[in-house]
């Protein structure tokens, strides 16, 4: 139902423990000096705060397409459906599924948020529209900020400030946003020692999630899709980060990479467990 693809009913305090944060420390109900919201929790409008959700959440819950590449699967954008799935299930996500359930997130805590549509240009001059992030405004100042949880790549892993066109780090990363003048849209760039890498391209204007169903088919079901035709793990951790891209481990820890052939789908399996904190339960499918 497309009423499901819309802000709707949500155990916010499932959600906050399962991207390991304490949702006591967010209850209203305990904490009357919290802001206000459309449900029993919130937290303080600011920047902090939005650092603090995106940075759990990228540290909890992988980027993962295993529906799409190994089921074949055209996922549900559904609201209710992304909850059993991120959240009681304890699966991940593509960018479409996981900054979606996120977006619903902002909305329940009381933040003043709407999603935005993206291109992602690594590896392509000018690709479809295929990525969703999130404009989150500040009431108190009025400063615009991007947040996204969902980009299997280098990411920040802070919210940016939309405005500003310096430089800002982001964990260990830079990051900066210019214009694009040949086409007006705005660009996110990595900043890197010896070169800079552009890796999206956008308009800062709001996109109705009812808008993002053709683009999830295409992104799912097409061929010519990289969800489709590659099978893509993510997961921040304590010092680095793991990743499955194919059929290959790679463990990055402390600056040094590891990384090692995956021999069968059992072996897959156990690394979802293992590494992307994945129930075996819900890897049934599999």
């Amino acid at each position: 139902m497309l009423g499901d693809l819309y802000a709707s009913s949500m155990d916010i305090a499932a959600y906050l423990r399962r991207i390991g944060m304490d949702p006591q420390r967010y209850d209203r109900r305990l904490h009357p000096e919290l802001p206000p919201s459309p449900t029993d929790y919130s937290m303080p409008q600011t920047k902090e705060s939005l650092d603090l959700l995106i940075n759990a959440h990228l540290h909890h819950v992988p980027f993962e397409n295993l529906d799409i590449y190994d089921l074949r699967k055209e996922v549900s954008l559904e609201l209710p459906a992304l909850f059993q799935k991120i959240v009681v299930q304890k699966r991940g996500g593509y960018c479409f599924e996981l900054n979606a359930l996120f977006f619903a997130l902002l909305e329940g805590l009381g933040f003043r948020a709407y999603p935005i549509a993206q291109r992602v240009l690594l590896g392509e001059a000018f690709a479809p529209l295929n990525h969703r992030a999130a404009v989150v405004t500040l009431e108190s100042t009025r400063e615009r900020l991007l947040c996204d949880v969902g980009f299997g790549g280098p990411m920040p892993v802070t919210a940016l400030h939309l405005e500003c066109g310096a430089v800002q780090q982001s964990g260990k990363l830079c990051f900066r946003l210019d214009t694009d003048f040949r086409r007006g849209l705005r660009r996110l760039i990595l900043v890197g020692r010896k070169k800079e890498i552009p890796l999206m391209l956008f308009s800062a204007a709001p996109v109705d999630p009812v808008d993002f169903i053709p683009l999830n088919t295409y992104m799912t079901c097409h061929k010519k899709s990289i969800f489709y035709c590659n099978r893509i793990l993510n997961l921040l951790r304590e010092g680095g980060s793991v990743a499955v891209i194919n059929d290959r481990l790679r463990i990055h820890h402390n600056g040094r990479l590891e990384e090692r052939p995956i021999a069968s789908r059992a072996e897959l399996k156990r690394i979802c467990v293992d590494y992307f904190g994945i129930p075996e339960e819900s890897l049934a499918e599999f």
